[in-house]
């Protein structure tokens, strides 16, 4: 949308917000009358809290509208609805929100500046498309707040149950695990290499029961960043250890380069873990080649970059290989879990995660975090 107004638009948008401010407790009083009078007949439904946001609102559109950059003024930015919104709650998922209701609420006050401005404005050009402009980019916010919102809730539920279920495992993998043990006391021989593999299979079920475990908690929110000041050096070497050694079993050159005396300001496990996930997929996944890990050192911010030789993926998978249980078409034997457990251990921090593939060139994953706190 164009959002480059011109001269007398913009003086349009100036004397609607003095409109807007010479008349807010009476928009405010119609919209209410309008909005109750609309909930009598409508089978009971429940008004949205936008009746507890409208008179911060209507002073947020009275700021955008008083604006004198008049080259440059945009009428469908969002951030004065995002930001009452977030301060009165009026997205938040919970039982007997309605979001239709909320979007019907936006369209009878657009009808009551409308009126207001009919009867006691003098504004000459736009003052309705204005009105749409601004009140469309609400509803819009409005909707993505609230569909994200019961997308989060919805995974957080899940979340909550795989990891009640998942924890009921721990008991009998238990006593599995200490029955193998006392059996080993006792063995023939001969029974050695039998038990050898009932221990790898239960120290595999045992890593898979908590990564599971470890995602269910990002994912419902249940871990909190716990930042300290650390060393680089303390914080990636121990991360890559076990890809280091994989790449070298399979011939692998692996090339690791950063300062290892910078200092950074972030939680440890949730790194080590974001950066063990990306390193261990590599060298999982590069039969050919090399890894290579080069951390970026910026003034506010570090970002790691973890390449290989691999086949690569396609952009469809891109989009998907960072949620829980999704994997690639490799072949290749895995739970699906590292890259979401990366995930979700980067953005408690506040950081981002990416990953790009050029296909069949290699794949490129990087984490940025900040380097200290805000």
């Amino acid at each position: 949308m164009d959002v480059n107004y011109s001269a007398d638009k913009t003086a349009a948008a100036n004397q609607l917000g003095k409109i807007i401010e010479r008349n807010q407790h009476e928009i405010e009083r119609r919209w209410f009358e309008r909005v109750e009078k609309d909930i009598a007949v409508g089978c009971g439904i429940e008004p949205t809290q936008l009746r507890n946001g409208l008179p911060d609102y209507l002073k947020a559109l009275v700021k955008l509208f008083s604006r004198t950059e008049a080259k440059n003024l945009d009428l469908t930015a969002e951030p004065s609805w995002s930001k009452v919104a977030s301060e009165h709650g009026i997205t938040r998922v919970r039982i007997g929100f309605n979001i239709s209701q909320l979007i019907h609420e936006f369209i009878i006050l657009r009808r009551v500046i409308r009126e207001i401005v009919e009867e006691r404005g003098g504004v000459s050009e736009g003052p309705d498309a204005i009105l749409a402009d601004t009140l469309d980019a609400a509803i819009a916010a409005s909707v993505s707040a609230y569909v994200d919102a019961r997308d989060y809730e919805a995974r957080k539920k899940q979340a909550e149950n795989i990891g009640f279920l998942t924890h009921e495992l721990r008991n009998p993998l238990s006593t599995a695990m200490l029955s193998a043990y006392k059996i080993r006391c006792h063995a023939e021989r001969e029974h050695l290499p039998l038990l050898d593999a009932l221990d790898r299979s239960h120290k595999k079920l045992s890593d898979l029961i908590d990564s599971v475990l470890l995602t269910e908690k990002l994912e419902s929110g249940k871990i909190e960043s716990r930042p300290v000041a650390i060393k680089l050096g303390n914080l990636v070497e121990p991360a890559l250890e076990a890809a280091r050694t994989a790449a070298a079993n399979k011939g692998l050159a692996f090339q690791v380069n950063y300062d290892s005396a910078t200092e950074v300001y972030v939680d440890p496990l949730l790194t080590r873990s974001a950066l063990q996930n990306i390193a261990d997929n590599a060298a999982k996944y590069t039969d050919h080649g090399e890894v290579s890990v080069v951390v970026e050192d910026g003034r506010d911010t570090f970002t790691v970059h973890v390449r290989d030789t691999c086949a690569g993926i396609s952009k469809e998978e891109i989009r998907t290989i960072f949620e829980p249980f999704e994997r690639g078409t490799t072949g290749k034997s895995g739970t699906g879990l590292g890259l979401a457990i990366a995930r979700r251990a980067v953005e408690a921090q506040g950081g981002t995660i990416q990953a790009e593939s050029r296909e069949p060139t290699g794949c490129h994953f990087w984490i940025t975090l900040p380097k200290r706190p805000e």
